[in-house]
């Protein structure tokens, strides 16, 4: 599904490109932009099941819930129709619920864990791109593709009181970090000589390998994400 999303999204970045000449604008302006707004990220998690001694085989897993940001980048037009685009925001803290696969091997009070969270953890996502701009540089309304690379690193990843009496005891957690392709696809609607509005859908390949540790105890599970990441901000161009 979300492979047709982003295909629908490309095509009507590029039905747009072909017809936008009619909101051509010769104070639009070249340079550097700075943008501000807001991003909700949707990992789309998708967990193996969680591992390790004492656990029962098949029985649990994870679901990282979405979460919305304060969203911050930056882009640079060095030409016509070529622009380098940097995408961040204020890192968000996910809750983590818990997945119970299989409650007829489990008590009925750790089956009753289902949907509940069983930690926290923040994500700290850089992601750069080179987009492709649409339309005359001096159009007022340009759609625009882009493909990039993103780094993901993990931080601060708290478990619940819940969490550490599934486990058996205080637990602590780590995540690995994580590289990979992204792509977009936008568009930005000048409003006044300097200012513009700016949306766009991004996602990227994103994965992580979960280590619990429960007094000496190590549990892991490997976490794939195909996020879903709608952007909505202003930008003020130089």
């Amino acid at each position: 599904m979300k492979k047709i999303l982003l295909l629908s999204a490309v095509v009507a970045a590029v039905t747009l490109g072909t017809s936008c000449a009619a909101f051509a604008d010769p104070s639009y302006l070249d340079g550097t932009t700075f943008k501000l707004g807001v991003v909700n990220v949707n990992p789309h998690s998708d967990a193996t099941p969680i591992t390790g001694p004492f656990t029962p085989p098949d029985a649990l897993s994870l679901k990282v819930e979405s979460k919305t940001t304060l969203y911050f980048g930056a882009s640079y037009n060095f030409t016509d129709h070529w622009q380098a685009d940097f995408a961040m925001g204020i890192p968000p803290k996910h809750q983590v619920d818990v997945v119970v696969l299989n409650p007829a091997v489990m008590t009925p009070e750790m089956a009753a864990t289902n949907g509940k969270a069983a930690s926290y953890v923040t994500q700290l996502a850089p992601t750069a791109f080179i987009n492709y701009v649409f339309c005359d540089k001096d159009a007022s309304f340009r759609p625009y593709i882009g493909l990039g690379i993103n780094y993901t690193k993990f931080t601060k990843a708290e478990s619940t009181p819940l969490n550490d009496n599934l486990n058996g005891g205080p637990t602590t957690l780590g995540l690995t970090s994580s590289k990979g392709a992204a792509a977009q696809v936008g568009f930005s609607e000048k409003i006044t000589k300097e200012w513009s509005v700016y949306a766009s859908y991004t996602t990227a390949k994103v994965h992580t390998t979960l280590t619990s540790d429960t007094l000496g105890i190590d549990r892991t599970s490997n976490i794939k994400f195909k996020p879903a990441v709608l952007t909505l901000a202003i930008g003020r161009s130089f």
